[in-house]
């Protein structure tokens, strides 16, 4: 799901653009370091958000006009590319996919980023987290922050989504319960799912892609799989 800057006041876009910028400035020399470490990678993740993204399902009239449904995807790439490259590239990203619904729409980048990106980033982090104080084990680290985080990202965006747009009265309190929260918890399977698999793949075959995967933690002779 995506804001339209029509159902906000204008005073809430501006703050809400401006913490984000902030936020960029704030991660902006790890991001490129990153990002100029791992260009590959950095292709890779473009090319997904932009799949992903685009794939969506909008909704054109009824109750729920207006708002289109898609995976996120920034799960994988924050495994990818870490926090700060991932906020950036997604912010990025956001600039033609919200400037689609118009150039006036683009006053709600802002709110989001805040609220399409930073919840799923904070859960990987968290769950990265998590994963670091459990034994070295390749399935813990794909099962916990490929397959779970994933999941758990997309509920949380759509849990933060629907009480912002319950606050500010865009839609009636029963159609964002009963009718837009519950499509966050089908989105989720697809989310970890395709999160889930694609890091496993990487880990057999490039794990030099994912900057969070610690080859001295995970790929030490003593550390069996299946143990």
């Amino acid at each position: 799901m995506n804001f339209l800057a029509e159902w906000f006041n204008p005073i809430l876009l501006i703050a809400a653009l401006l913490l984000w910028i902030g936020i960029l400035a704030f991660t902006a020399k790890s991001a490129f370091t990153t990002a100029a470490h791992n260009p590959i990678a950095v292709v890779v993740s473009a090319f997904s958000l932009t799949a992903l993204w685009y794939l969506n399902a909008g909704i054109g009239g009824g109750q729920l006009a207006g708002m289109s449904y898609h995976l996120i995807g920034i799960n994988l790439v924050v495994l990818m590319l870490g926090a700060p490259a991932a906020l950036w590239l997604g912010t990025l990203l956001l600039i033609p996919y919200i400037g689609f619904n118009g150039t006036g729409n683009l006053m709600s980048l802002g709110l989001n980023a805040l609220f399409l990106l930073l919840p799923a980033v904070a859960i990987n982090i968290l769950f990265r987290r998590i994963a670091a104080r459990l034994p070295a084990n390749l399935f813990i680290y794909i099962f916990l922050n490929g397959f779970l985080a994933a999941a758990a990202g997309m509920l949380l965006t759509g849990l933060c989504m629907v009480l912002l747009l319950e606050t500010v009265d865009a839609f009636t309190h029963e159609v964002l319960w009963t009718s837009a929260f519950p499509v966050f918890f089908l989105l989720s399977w697809g989310e970890a799912f395709l999160n889930g698999i694609f890091t496993a793949i990487f880990v057999a075959l490039k794990p030099q892609w994912l900057v969070t995967f610690e080859d001295s933690r995970y790929l030490q002779s003593h550390n069996q799989i299946w143990k």
